[in-house]
């Protein structure tokens, strides 16, 4: 359970209310403290799915504004001829029809329009560290190439990760994401393959979404398809929009 410290402090944190000083130790307590990390993790993700409700709330709430016919509307529909009733009827049909035939044959999204509407890097979070004293401080650097979004060297730092352990579920991970960023998609599902292997770990549910737009950008839309149908089924966090997605897909 998150601790009234702990809540504040990444209260502030996500404001920008924090001091530099209490910036920096809050980036150090980050570091050394997994409970922190996922705390994070989860305020960040209910923050989320909270801003996704608000926006779907006021969409509903505009859908359901239906502005009244005005006095001079009824007057002029009140004098209709017949001829013009005829012609209204007429063009109602044509109306309906068009209605119809755009429901039955509602055009689907290309997989670059998913991937640029729903696509996002994940945030940095530590899950674990090590007992190397090496992995440690080159998984720092790493993730902090990636923070400034220079995924290049971020890569290059987590393939020194993987090369002592090709199973790190954070180098993988983070170097999943990376790849994405730079268009190596193919590289990307390899990484995310890795993660998958492991099943149980922070990052599965993530992994998981990711690997869906890896499958969109390597124009594997079944396969996509198949992966944001099992997200969508689910419990995931990613599973409210993992359904937006498949409408838009099929």
């Amino acid at each position: 359970m998150m601790n009234d410290t702990n809540f504040d402090r990444i209260e502030d944190f996500l404001d920008g209310e924090l001091s530099n000083e209490q910036l920096k130790e809050f980036e150090k307590n980050l570091l050394d403290d997994s409970d922190l990390q996922l705390e994070l993790s989860l305020h960040e993700e209910v923050e989320d799915a909270i801003m996704e409700q608000d926006v779907m709330d006021l969409r509903n709430k505009l859908e359901s504004i239906e502005t009244p016919p005005t006095e001079t509307k009824k007057r002029k529909y009140k004098y209709l001829s017949k001829w013009n009733i005829t012609a209204a009827s007429l063009a109602l049909l044509i109306g309906l029809g068009s209605l119809m035939y755009l429901t039955n044959h509602k055009s689907s999204y290309s997989n670059d329009k998913v991937y640029s509407n729903y696509y996002k890097p994940y945030n940095v979070v530590i899950n674990t560290r090590s007992s190397d004293v090496t992995v440690d401080n080159l998984l720092v650097s790493a993730l902090k190439s990636y923070e400034s979004k220079d995924y290049r060297t971020a890569l290059s730092l987590f393939k020194k990760i993987l090369d002592k352990d090709s199973t790190n579920i954070t180098g993988n991970f983070y170097s999943g994401v990376s790849n994405l960023e730079i268009n190596e998609y193919s590289k990307a599902n390899k990484n995310f393959d890795r993660v998958m292997r492991h099943k149980n770990n922070l990052f599965i549910e993530q992994t998981e979404w990711y690997l869906g737009f890896c499958y969109l950008m390597t124009n594997e839309r079944d396969k996509a398809i198949v992966q944001f149908n099992s997200i969508a089924k689910g419990n995931s966090f990613y599973k409210t929009k993992a359904r937006e997605i498949l409408n838009r897909l099929e």
